[in-house]
């Protein structure tokens, strides 16, 4: 077993341990004791969750890389404009305006380095 499992097994026993004796000491049922626990954990958990999500801590940690993103635009006249997107590691030379899109080129893929 690696340490954290022990440590975890360790951590469970001893809150067992700990469950009992207080229901043994305050003369309430061991269930009915576990249940105030786990309420009292489930509300600190929610408290903390709702503090750290004001605060902006909960978002932006797992974010997925965008599959479609505009690289770069230029605008051909007040309603008509290329963009150059990139959609799957794949990019295309799109023309826009009022009513349509036209796929004009599929260009090979980026590289890491490549500013064009």
């Amino acid at each position: 077993m690696s340490p954290s499992i022990k440590v975890k097994l360790l951590a469970a026993s001893l809150l067992v341990l700990l469950l009992a004796a207080l229901a043994q000491r305050t003369g309430a049922g061991a269930a009915a004791v576990a249940r105030a626990a786990l309420g009292l954990a489930a509300a600190g958990g929610l408290a903390l969750w709702m503090v750290r999500a004001r605060r902006g801590g909960a978002t932006g940690r797992f974010q997925l890389p965008p599959r479609l993103s505009v690289a770069a635009r230029a605008g051909l006249s007040a309603r008509c404009g290329v963009a150059l997107v990139e959609a799957d590691g794949r990019r295309f030379l799109v023309a826009y305006g009022d009513g349509f899109a036209q796929l004009l080129n599929a260009l090979p893929p980026s590289r890491e380095g490549d500013r064009s």
